[in-house]
């Protein structure tokens, strides 16, 4: 029996054959399945899903292996990718999602990227926590636009300096051409003194030639002597080769300098401060003037010089012995006689000490041992000194405390009590102002001086 199709039938299998074939086309070239199940569920959370689409590749070493299914916006603006991965492709619960693109036109895909053995797979709805983006085509082309923008204004500023006649280049090209002009002139100029010299060299190597032909053997014996001098030197003989070849007079050398320089070292940082301050005692209405230099080695210690004008100096004592004679009988009397000094000069010289806001110092005291303490801080300071100790004729050690103010760098205003223990006089009462100048103003009015700018 003969098979009969008819047209209806015909058009009914070439659409069916023509569905089958589309049907498999869309498969391979969307690389997916249709058995449910083939592919398992793994998510990665990114920043920015810009060029991902369902569909973006998903590969390993290059192979595909699944694909972007779902893409979702969550919480924090961030983008949920959800990536099918066919079933019978494991992945370790380290991997890394690296976002890259192919070709010039920047087709983006995911490279699931392995570290190391794996431990451990990522099971169906497991998370990839790591996740970087290699090679984003949109952020190269914005590196492009501007590294151009930055081409473009050297280019820019390349032609304001090199075009036109008021250009840098040109202005440098002038010069060049004034400088060529000048070394021109000069050597037209002076082509006669060129030619002079150069005769004169002439003239200068045909003499050292002469004499070197002359006392050749002369040079010879010379240059034979300072061979010979050499070698005994090299050799430690002499004076001046042990010096160079002994090490030990080496090191005393040096240890000599080095002593030398510390010792140079030490003066340059010596502080030397001037000062002069008057006192007038309310008392004997008298003025007392003082002269002062204190040497500085360091900060926190120092020797004080003092030269005082003392009006009415502290009285000295001698013994006076009489002999008298009277009815045949002869008897002695000793006596102390009170002597006011003449001399109205004295003289301190202490040795300072600082701790903290406090400087102890002691030494001779206006002609007399004594000690005294001090303390300043800020403007003001507080001075108390002890000195003339002795205490027969039934004298008192003489005290004395006076505070200070500084009104400026150098000037400053005292004022206090002298001699207030005395058994001899009352108190005396005292007002004044000083001055105290640093080696730095001494430096700077020497230089003023000899600079002959009136300060």
């Amino acid at each position: 029996m003969e098979l009969k199709i008819t047209p209806q039938q015909k058009t009914g299998l070439f659409v069916l054959i023509a569905l089958f074939l589309l049907g498999y086309a869309t498969l391979r070239i969307s690389k997916s399945s249709l058995i449910p199940g083939s592919t398992y569920n793994v998510y990665v959370t990114v920043d920015s899903a810009s060029g991902i689409t369902d569909k973006t590749p998903v590969e390993i070493a290059g192979i595909r292996v699944g694909y972007v299914s779902e893409v979702n916006l969550i919480e924090n603006n961030r983008a949920k990718l959800t990536l099918a991965i066919n079933r019978g492709v494991k992945i370790s619960s380290q991997v890394q999602a690296r976002f890259k693109t192919v070709g010039f036109l920047g087709d983006l895909y995911i490279e699931l990227y392995q570290p190391g053995p794996m431990m451990e797979s990522l099971k169906s709805g497991g998370t990839i926590t790591s996740s970087a983006n290699y090679g984003d085509f949109s952020s190269l082309t914005g590196q492009l636009n501007d590294i151009a923008t930055d081409v473009k204004a050297i280019t820019s500023t390349m032609k304001n300096l090199m075009a036109g006649d008021d250009s840098s280049f040109a202005h440098s090209l002038h010069n060049i051409e004034r400088i060529t002009d000048s070394l021109a002139n000069v050597s037209t100029q002076n082509e006669g003194n060129l030619n002079a010299i150069i005769a004169n060299l002439k003239d200068l190597s045909v003499n050292l030639n002469q004499i070197v032909q002359q006392h050749g053997a002369q040079v010879g014996v010379t240059l034979d002597n300072v061979a010979e001098i050499t070698n005994k030197v090299k050799n430690g003989e002499g004076t001046l080769g042990r010096l160079v070849n002994d090490d030990e007079t080496v090191d005393k050398i040096n240890d000599t300098i080095d002593n030398v320089n510390g010792l140079l070292g030490g003066i340059n940082k010596l502080q030397v401060d001037v000062g002069y301050h008057t006192e007038y005692l309310g008392t004997s209405k008298n003025f007392k003037q003082y002269v002062a230099l204190n040497l500085k080695p360091t900060p926190d210690k120092y020797f004080m010089f003092e030269f005082v004008n003392d009006p009415e100096p502290d009285p000295t004592f001698s013994s006076k012995t009489t002999t008298i004679t009277s009815g045949g009988t002869t008897s002695t009397i000793q006596e102390d006689v009170e002597n006011i000094p003449s001399d109205k000069f004295r003289f301190s010289a202490e040795f300072a000490k600082k701790y903290y806001d406090f400087t102890f110092r002691g030494g001779l005291i206006e002609s007399s041992g004594g000690v005294g303490v001090d303390y300043g801080r800020g403007p003001y300071s507080l001075k108390f000194s002890a000195f003339d100790l002795r205490t027969n004729h039934d004298r008192r050690p003489h005290l004395k405390a006076m505070g200070t103010l500084n009104v400026s760098h150098a000037f400053y205003l005292l004022g206090g009590v002298d001699d207030f223990i005395s058994k001899q006089q009352d108190p005396d009462w005292l007002v004044g102002a000083g001055l105290q100048i640093t080696d730095d103003d001494i430096r700077s009015i020497i230089g003023l001086a000899g600079s002959g700018i009136k300060p």
